[in-house]
């Protein structure tokens, strides 16, 4: 019976649900928590260091994010910029196309690196 009674309880407040209206559920949670879970996603996420409002929603995946760092969370451009090296490298992609071979791919990209700190 406990079984039973430990489905009806809202993942989101952690209250029964048993007695409630079934037009106020959705599933076995409160229809205003799922409302409200839902409504959060939609908010913008803060830096985890300055607190300022990023232009990412909650439910942009992170991999579609520039300043996210897993384990810490996201970063506004300002400390994404202050504390990190990004420094970046373009690679043609004629120069991929053309060098199937990883080993030979690396040692042009390689290359071009060093041509790129003359």
């Amino acid at each position: 019976m406990s079984q039973q009674l430990s489905m009806w309880t809202c993942q989101y407040c952690g209250k029964d649900t048993s007695d409630v209206d079934y037009d106020y559920l959705h599933g076995y949670n409160h229809l205003s928590c799922a409302l409200n879970a839902e409504f959060k996603e939609d908010e913008f996420d803060h830096c985890v260091l300055c607190g300022v409002e990023t232009p990412y929603k909650r439910s942009t995946h992170v991999d579609m994010r520039l300043g996210y760092i897993d384990g810490a969370g996201q970063l506004c451009s300002a400390c994404w910029n202050r504390g990190t090296n990004h420094s970046m490298l373009a690679v043609p992609e004629w120069l991929i196309e053309n060098n199937p071979n990883d080993q030979i791919l690396g040692s042009k990209v390689r290359e071009l690196y060093f041509e790129s700190k003359k």
